[in-house]
């Protein structure tokens, strides 16, 4: 599978200026596609979504499967500027979890959300008016899919984690014959006291884990005056101890935070590396336009 990185922000879109450098790393929020022949994946729909869509015209028709890991605006905000959407002929599928539905609630919660962030006070092009094929499916925890593809095949399952109002995890596994792959996507969630059992469970021997590190544990802590206990979000140390329990090859430290310069994004890669080494474990920073290939 190639993986590629097309926004790695968290909370919302940095760009690059010349008093606060965002240019390495990336300032656009969070999307990674996943591809093997004969299948396109796409990890939510940040403002790196724009990017990715302009590359995916040029394949013209497309079919491609989103998952969500849920629909707080970082994640979802890049739809509306999807150029695929708009030409006919292309075909999506959005699978996002099964959160915070409301009693008497009848249809689809991601379905409801992009609509309403292109409701017409929002937006001039409403969902229902872009004209490809979409189909909305609300998770379940613990749901998995199976994705052919001409060669090999994607087994996509999803976890929830620890975030405020919910939020999934995911396991995309690339299979042929024996032979499996695995990568391992968590953004925004929250460590627990101990290890996550269910971060466990999805996280078991992969080949790579995406991890939301946002934070260091000075400002987890609230050292600089604003503790961010709560918030939704985890630090690189936690995010190896969760790698190290499980058996991961690669721990990949994401959902870089907006208050975070270039520089503040290495000096957390080059911590997290050192301590990396100290375990075996390779330790990175995801920086968009990044390409993983398993």
């Amino acid at each position: 599978m190639k993986i590629t990185l097309w926004g790695v922000r968290g909370s919302i879109p940095t760009p690059s200026t010349a008093d606060f450098v965002t240019s390495r790393y990336g300032g656009n929020t969070t999307c990674i596609s996943i591809r093997i022949p004969g299948q396109v994946v796409i990890l939510d729909a940040g403002s790196g979504l724009r990017s990715l869509g302009l590359q995916l015209v040029r394949e013209m028709p497309i079919k491609a499967t989103f998952f969500f890991s849920h629909v707080h605006w970082d994640h979802v905000q890049g739809f509306p500027f999807f150029i695929p959407a708009f030409v006919a002929g292309n075909s999506m599928a959005l699978y996002g979890p099964n959160l915070n539905r409301q009693p008497g609630f009848i249809g689809s919660v991601l379905e409801r959300a992009l609509r309403n962030q292109q409701e017409s006070l929002n937006f001039p092009v409403q969902l229902a008016d872009m004209p490809a094929k979409m189909t909305f499916t609300d998770l379940e925890d613990g749901a998995t899919l199976e994705l052919p593809g001409t060669e090999t095949k994607l087994v996509v399952t999803a976890g929830s984690l620890n975030h405020p109002g919910g939020s999934f995890g995911y396991r995309i596994e690339e299979r042929r014959g024996t032979e499996v792959k695995a990568f391992v996507y968590a953004t925004d969630t929250e460590h627990l006291a101990k290890s996550n059992p269910k971060l466990q469970k999805l996280a078991r021997g992969a080949d790579i884990l995406y991890y939301d590190a946002q934070y260091t544990e000075d400002e987890y802590n609230g050292r600089d005056g604003m503790p961010h206990k709560g918030w939704g979000h985890s630090t690189w140390t936690h995010g190896l101890a969760e790698a190290q329990e499980a058996g991961v090859s690669h721990l990949l430290l994401g959902h870089h935070d907006p208050l975070h310069d270039d520089w503040a994004v290495a000096r957390i890669e080059n911590d997290a590396r050192r301590e990396g080494l100290k375990v075996g474990m390779k330790v990175t920073a995801a920086y968009e336009g990044m390409e993983l290939q398993l």
